[in-house]
């Protein structure tokens, strides 16, 4: 549960970090969100997937893989198209927040699952969300400190946020505990979640910051990974 909160704070960290420099450089901005691409990506190959396959059930992962990427895609088109629509920062920064919320509650699942599989799971997939949430933050905050809303107003709703990764990850145990033979299912849904994130959200916008850089941070994700499985 600690990771889970840890990963929900880093949302908090993003704005922080905004608070103290108000300009980030792309080519860190890009190495992050490759990062947590790359982590992303090789917890559900080497990890999240053949986990389910182990438990007999290819077809009910799939099944999840299939929900997890149309759940997420609903959000996104719902959220994001509508705050394109609205000019006021103010309401941007909040349909922002709402969209990131909405986000972080089967992000807190995708954790849970990784730990009833192993611990170190639970804790690299709560590593690449919490890396993720970081800009998330400073995608949050930047809008509301420029329609001038105090910082510590801002600082406290993005706690707030923060606490939807962990109240996800209880709804995620409480899965596993009650509904045990949905749990092919449940990874495959954790792992659609994470794969729409990372196809959708991180690359593209780690592409828009600096398209080189982002592979330095993903090559990088993908081997910390590969020698948290093998070691």
């Amino acid at each position: 549960m600690g990771i889970s909160i840890a990963a929900g704070a880093c949302t908090a960290l993003g704005a922080v970090l905004l608070f103290v420099k108000r300009r980030w450089d792309n080519s860190s901005l890009a190495v992050f969100l490759g990062l947590a691409s790359g982590v992303m990506v090789a917890v559900v190959l080497f990890d999240m997937l053949p986990s389910a396959l182990v438990f007999g059930g290819w077809l009910k992962a799939l099944v999840g893989l299939v929900l997890g990427l149309l759940i997420l895609a609903i959000f996104d088109r719902q959220v994001f198209n509508h705050s394109a629509a609205r000019n006021s920062l103010v309401a941007l920064g909040y349909m922002i927040m709402l969209g990131i919320a909405m986000h972080d509650l089967p992000e807190g699942m995708a954790i849970a699952l990784g730990s009833e599989m192993k611990a170190r799971t639970g804790m690299v997939i709560a590593l690449g969300i919490g890396i993720h949430n970081i800009p998330e933050g400073m995608a949050i905050a930047a809008p509301l400190l420029m329609a001038g809303i105090k910082q510590v107003r801002v600082l406290g709703q993005i706690l707030l946020v923060g606490l939807i990764t962990p109240l996800g990850t209880v709804v995620g145990l409480l899965a596993v505990a009650f509904l045990p033979n949905l749990l092919p299912l449940l990874l495959g849904l954790a792992s659609g979640i994470m794969i729409y994130l990372v196809m959708f959200q991180l690359w593209p916008q780690a592409r828009i910051k600096d398209p080189r850089s982002r592979w330095w941070g993903f090559w990088i994700g993908i081997i910390i990974i590969l020698i948290a499985t093998f070691i």
